[in-house]
């Protein structure tokens, strides 16, 4: 590999000072700073979320505690859970102090207890009165669990009362933790909890975790949260050695980042087999000792297995030492070439060798001293990757390979790369930050100019996300009403923003319009509230004895043969395929043949058509549409109501889909996905 193709920097050693608990002055800040929204930032490992666990188990807290994925909040909850236990505390009292909001959580609940209710379950687990208060509540939950609790409320078992925002005035801390990684939907979301919060007598406390600096300030005031509401601090995190640091919890060792360009990722193996020996050489309970493997692509993964497993032969790492983590492996748990354990039972701590995707980013514990990677999706995604790597006070190794050229590697990381190699060979850990998470603060950054526009097509994010938190008040407001609780709905309207009361009126326009199209647009376009990401639907395979398995979609459909077996939609949004033979034999030879792209259904406000739109272009093919009928001879009904619809999608960047919706000619031209907290 020629020389200019491989170069390398260090972030060198790091540590935090830390007080009588084990807290750092950044964590003592985050449980007791009297602010009542607060933006915190601090390194990946900074022990961020264990600052809250501290406050619930020591402290009496009462915390829901939000984070991006499922699998994080698994982990994060079933660790909670352990620590209690090994101190003593029964099961059962566990299980009471420790819960979990997420739709696998809940499809397990309703799997022990068909009758049972998640929402009920879940307004008792929030309104909880502490028998013994020092042992305190956390709920660990997804921000798609939070947004289906307060929009879709639901009455307490005897009727008098009925979920909703106000339920949150009973906790003591609201965290959004790993905020740098939230898209517009999820932002609006906390904007709105932000100004209830902010703007009521209450003691609940809302906190933002981020890896890096996010100006939300700027965004939150626009919305309606009093600067003098909002603490923003950082972590102090001190470089150097231990004679420096004395009385210091070290963060991360000295950590070696070299970039290379490989054919694949078995070339990187094997230009790093010395580094991996000596890594894997280390003590079996060594904190830095295994190797992880992180690919972009699960395509890569799946296609290289064989090859990978053969190397890692080749040096006496056999099977039952490797473990691949996948959306593939994961939701299949098999693994019908016995190359890699697999499945989300399995222990990443008991391997040497991990072999992932980016699913490892967040909630999974592994004790890596060497990561062998490829960029990531975002420069996020990046941080965090490397940010796994020799946790405490050890030493290791990163190794980014790109299977690309210079020419077409992706943007961002050609920038990142050429600014930190300008920096080498030592970039201090924040400086590290500085450059690589640059472009992600780049897409916070606003100004009070950018927020009171209301022209144009391009936004930037927290823009839409004002507008999104918008439309989610109102849907609460709704929502409220339909069920007949009329009262707290009066309470939220003395808090509604003013781009709440906008939207309000939008949308009462539209109420207003006798049209078929524009009644069904206008609950479409409310019912996307509950819809903070676009994440593509579960597929559900069932063999005809009636074993059943889930697999990732884009799985399901980049295989010609599973893509054509017969195919129906469920209530609960995933596909269900009908397969003609065993689970076994389906998915024995997945072949990845096809690349493909999902598309969506989707509602106009102005006529019956649905057009079927790719997802990755949706909102602007959706604003070509209604553009081109501007010019149309439009009835005034019908004018209107495209006017309102073409200035809703413009604002908050959120285009009405129909609900579970399957291309019934190809099942590869799919659908709606739908919301999975």
């Amino acid at each position: 590999m020629p020389e200019e193709d491989r170069c390398s920097f260090v972030i060198p050693r790091h540590a935090v000072p830390v007080g009588a608990e084990g807290l750092s002055p950044l964590q003592e800040q985050m449980l007791d700073a009297p602010a009542p929204v607060r933006i915190f930032s601090a390194p990946t490992g900074a022990g961020k979320s264990y600052a809250f666990q501290v406050a619930m188990r020591k402290r009496g807290a009462r915390i829901l505690f939000i984070v991006p994925t499922r699998r994080l909040a698994q982990n994060l909850a079933e660790g909670l859970r352990q620590d209690l236990v090994d101190a003593g505390m029964t099961e059962d009292r566990v299980l009471e102090r420790v819960g979990l909001w997420t739709s696998d959580e809940g499809r397990r609940i309703r799997a022990e207890d068909p009758k049972a209710d998640v929402n009920r379950h879940r307004i008792r687990e929030i309104r909880m009165e502490a028998s013994l208060p020092q042992e305190g509540l956390m709920i660990i939950a997804t921000p798609e669990s939070v947004a289906h609790y307060l929009l879709r409320p639901a009455f307490t078992q005897g009727g008098a009362d009925v979920q909703s925002i106000v339920d949150l005035l009973r906790l003591d801390h609201v965290v959004f933790d790993e905020f740098h990684t939230i898209e517009a939907r999820g932002m609006g979301l906390s904007m709105a909890i932000a100004t209830f919060l902010a703007q009521d007598a209450t003691e609940a406390k809302l906190t933002f975790l981020s890896a890096t600096p996010i100006d939300l300030v700027t965004s939150f005031v626009h919305f309606g949260i009093p600067r003098e509401s909002i603490l923003v601090e950082a972590e102090m995190v001190v470089t150097g050695g231990p004679e420096e640091t004395v009385g210091m919890r070290a963060i991360h060792g000295d950590v070696t980042v070299t970039f290379r360009r490989d054919g694949s990722m078995v070339e990187a193996l094997e230009a790093c087999r010395q580094d991996i020996l000596e890594t894997l050489s280390r003590p079996s309970d060594s904190k830095a000792g295994q190797v992880v493997l992180i690919f972009d692509s699960v395509r890569d993964l799946q296609t290289s297995k064989q090859e990978l497993a053969a190397w890692f032969d080749g040096i006496g790492i056999g099977r039952a030492e490797r473990l691949a983590i996948s959306s593939v492996d994961d939701s299949t748990n098999l693994d019908l070439k016995g190359l890699f354990m697999v499945g989300r039972a399995a222990d990443p701590l008991k391997f040497r060798v991990l072999i992932a995707t980016a699913s490892v980013e967040m909630g999974v514990t592994f004790r890596a001293g060497m990561i062998l990677m490829n960029p990531g999706h975002d420069p996020c995604s990046f941080v965090q990757r490397i940010g796994r790597v020799a946790r405490g006070d050890m030493d290791g190794q990163v190794v980014v390979t790109s299977f690309r050229s210079e020419k077409s590697e992706l943007g961002w990381f050609s920038h990142i790369r050429r600014q930190l190699l300008t920096e080498a060979p030592v970039v201090p850990v924040d400086r590290f930050i500085d450059c690589v998470l640059d472009a992600t603060r780049a897409r916070f950054d606003v100004t009070e100019r950018d927020l009171d526009q209301v022209d144009g097509t391009f936004r930037k994010m927290p823009q839409s996300a004002a507008w999104a938190a918008a439309l989610f008040w109102c849907a609460m407001e709704e929502a409220l009403v339909k069920r007949g609780y009329k009262g707290i709905r009066n309470t939220l309207r003395n808090y509604r923003p003013k781009k709440a009361g906008a939207m309000s009126a939008w949308l009462g326009d539209l109420g207003k319009i006798s049209l078929h199209s524009a009644q069904k647009w206008r609950q479409a376009f409310l019912r996307e509230a509950l819809r903070l990401r676009m994440i593509s639907p579960a597929v559900s395979l069932v063999d005809p004895d009636g074993n059943r398995r889930n697999v990732p979609w884009h799985i399901w459909a980049s295989d010609e043969r599973l893509s054509n077996m017969p195919s129906r939609p469920l209530d609960d949004g995933r596909i269900e395929v009908a397969i003609s033979t065993s689970l076994e034999q389906a998915l024995s030879d997945l072949s990845y043949d096809r690349r493909v792209r999902r598309r969506e259904e989707i509602l106009l406000p102005h006529v019956g058509e649905t057009p079927l739109l790719e997802a990755d272009r949706l909102v602007e093919s959706c604003l070509t549409i209604l553009r081109r009928a501007e010019k149309d001879h439009l009835r005034a009904e019908h004018r209107t109501a495209r006017e309102i619809g073409e200035r809703l999608i413009r604002l908050t960047r959120i285009v009405p889909t129909v609900e579970r919706t399957i291309d019934s000619v190809n099942s590869n031209d799919i659908l709606r996905s739908c919301c999975t907290g």
